[in-house]
């Protein structure tokens, strides 16, 4: 600038006007007011008709004429022109002042010429716009004095640029800090996945225009992400998955960087954002851990070009924090969900290991997995031997009237096959699972499921269903969960059904021998004992035939039947040895065989193979040491007899005292 001593005619007003606008300037007025105020002051100083400041654009291939005041004001103000057609190209490349007769602004409504002097104006050391000046040619040339002025006010106008620049950076640094002042503070006071996760997103919002704001979450397989939190979705819109794989997702989740998108660029999206289709402006951030992406932000709005660049960097700045947040978050749920999974497990062994109440087990195991697991349905299968199909033996959240009707065989339905391979398993949708189309339980409601085998050693007993009404992705973690608990309590439930059944057929031997005791005591002739005998051995194993042999003389006689028809009969003598009754007599040991079929004693007695029976157990009759006889039981069905069974039928006949009968000389 020249020395302000030179400056002469309106050198007072100049510097006084200066000196305005500085205050201006300092008193934070408007950018729109401080420009105005250096074009009229440009043009009052120089004597000219026209002024005009034009700044360049983001994309530095336009100038904008944002302050104008003269004749021209309506012609000029708002215009847009580009860089590179106009005369004022050459200030910006030169860098310096230049005064031309002929220029961007003609009067042409009088066809007269004009000398426009042109300042450029620095902001940050870079030309950022031009200080245009017209005099019309009468009113003379530019002398130094104006020049200089009018250098003097490109510079203020430099200075409120900067000075705009630095306090927009402030007011955006305030704004930034602010956002993460708000996200900390919603975030540190919890470890609350939940509460972590909106208070991030209504920090957020709180400093946006916006349409919609989603929170998306990485599933445990990273295949897709479900929706956390919302702003401005509808139900419909909730229901949304992102696939991991979609290439705008992809591309944000694996460069760990931010996008913005406007106008057009918004709609190739639209069919991996649904929701999008309605919207001009786009804000995606991926949110991630210490070691990778778990989830992303999406801001929207229906505007045109609504969100900037500092937008973007201030969204990424509360990812950042939220990331943090969530990690530590998930870390301490997840160390407090093992604590709260090692105690339940523990109160459940010991619960399930402290009764032998098969209903109060059922009961205490329904409750433990759906809290453990948050499920809303529940249900417990076991294997029935006589059935060959599994039974349910609890339930819970569903109809129990017709849950139970559901018994699927081995290798029917989700239930059928876990019980075949002894596998646990996870569906998402059950009514798209193939395997639950033999034995569909969609149908009451189940959308999702976890099955898992309950297996004693090398056996599996049944299985348990954690179902969910709504459709859910259960993790690994959960489907170990489930798994560990089946095998936990397995045991518990066989000592449980053990014990049930002992009891019961304790019972139900008590009560036979109390009732042989009253049969016998009534009975005159002693030769129809061994007939009562067979009958109640028929009605107590459920059988369909029963026998007693009586051994004389290394031969068996048939001394008694029960469930025979009188068309046939069986072997009424059978040599001690001989087909399965003599095999009995002669190891003086129980014989059980599951199929008569596939043993070749059973040929023996030709009889079998005329009656279509199936399974047999046979018991030796003693007297100490010695067998005086044998007794038999016969199943028209696969029968599988237990330890049990041939406890209970063997300390039923030793109770009744018929091997001493036999072997003093019954009649």
């Amino acid at each position: 600038m020249n020395d302000p001593d030179r400056v002469t005619g309106n050198g007072a007003y100049s510097w006084g006007t200066m000196l305005d606008t500085l205050s201006m300037i300092a008193s934070h007025e408007s950018m729109r007011n401080i420009l105005h105020q250096i074009t009229r002051n440009a043009r009052v100083i120089t004597s000219s008709f026209n002024a005009a400041i034009a700044l360049r654009a983001s994309d530095f291939e336009t100038l904008n004429f944002c302050a104008v005041d003269g004749e021209m004001t309506d012609q000029l103000l708002g215009l847009h022109i580009r860089t590179n057609d106009s005369i004022a190209g050459k200030v910006l490349e030169q860098r310096r002042t230049m005064i031309m007769d002929e220029g961007i602004i003609t009067d042409t409504s009088q066809g007269e010429k004009t000398r426009n002097s042109m300042v450029p104006i620095f902001l940050k050391g870079d030309v950022h716009g031009v200080l245009i000046v017209q005099k019309r040619t009468d009113q003379g040339d530019f002398t130094e004095e104006n020049i200089a002025a009018l250098e003097s006010l490109s510079c203020l106008a430099g200075i409120a640029l900067e000075n705009d620049s630095i306090h927009d950076s402030a007011n955006e640094a305030i704004r930034e800090l602010t956002v993460l002042y708000d996200t900390t503070k919603a975030v540190n006071g919890t470890l609350n996945v939940h509460e972590v996760i909106n208070g991030v997103l209504g920090a957020i919002c709180k400093h946006l225009e916006y349409q919609s704001a989603v929170l998306f979450l990485m599933n445990d397989e990273k295949t897709h992400l479900f929706i956390a939190a919302d702003r401005g979705l509808n139900e419909d819109e909730r229901e949304v998955q992102l696939s991991a794989e979609a290439p705008i997702i992809s591309t944000i989740l694996d460069s760990d960087r931010p996008a913005l998108f406007v106008d057009d660029e918004c709609l190739p999206y639209a069919q991996d954002i649904p929701w999008v289709e309605k919207s001009r402006s786009i804000m995606i951030s991926p949110i991630g851990n210490r070691q990778e992406a778990i989830g992303l932000i999406i801001i929207t709005s229906s505007l045109p070009s609504s969100f900037t660049r500092n937008d973007l960097r201030m969204l990424n700045a509360a990812t950042v924090q939220a990331g943090i947040a969530l990690a530590n978050a998930s870390l301490y749920e997840e160390e407090l969900h093992r604590a709260e999974e090692a105690t339940a497990l523990y109160e459940l062994s010991q619960h399930v290991n402290a009764t032998l109440n098969l209903d109060r087990i059922f009961q205490f195991i329904s409750g433990s997995v759906t809290n453990l697991l948050k499920v809303d349905r529940f249900a417990l299968m076991l294997y029935d031997q006589t059935k060959k199909r599994l039974v349910t033996r609890v339930s819970a959240g569903l109809n129990d009237t017709d849950f139970v009707k559901l018994e699927p065989e081995v290798g029917k339905g989700i239930p059928g096959w876990v019980f075949e391979w002894m596998t646990p398993t996870a569906v998402a949708d059950v009514s798209a699972d193939s395997r639950n189309r033999s034995c569909p339980i969609h149908q009451f409601g189940v959308c999702s499921v976890i099955c898992a085998p309950m297996s004693v050693g090398e056996e599996c007993i049944g299985v348990m269903l954690a179902m969910s009404s709504t459709r859910r992705f259960f993790t690994v973690a959960e489907i170990e969960l489930l798994y560990t608990i089946s095998n936990q309590v397995s045991v518990g439930v066989v000592n449980s059904m053990l014990y049930h059944n002992a009891r019961v057929k304790s019972t139900e031997m008590r009560r036979l021998i109390h009732r042989i005791a009253r049969a016998l005591g009534s009975v005159t002739d002693a030769s129809t004992t061994p007939q009562l005998l067979s009958d109640i051995c028929q009605e107590v194993m459920k059988a369909e035939r029963c026998l007693i042999y009586r051994i004389v003389d290394e031969k068996l006689y048939l001394t008694a039947t029960s469930g025979f028809r009188s068309s046939f009969r069986p072997d009424e003598v059978i040599v001690v040895g001989d087909g399965l009754t003599g095999s009995v007599a002669k190891r003086a040991r129980y014989l059980s065989v599951d199929v008569l079929d596939e043993d070749p004693r059973s040929e023996a007695h030709s009889w079998l193979k005329r009656d279509k029976l199936c399974s047999y157990l046979g018991v030796p009759l003693k007297h100490g040491h010695k067998t005086v006889g044998v007794a038999e039981i016969y199943m028209r069905e696969r029968y599988t007899f237990t330890e049990d069974d041939i406890r209970i039928l063997t300390e039923f006949l030793r109770q009744t005292g018929i091997g001493v009968a036999f072997d003093t000389g019954l009649n």
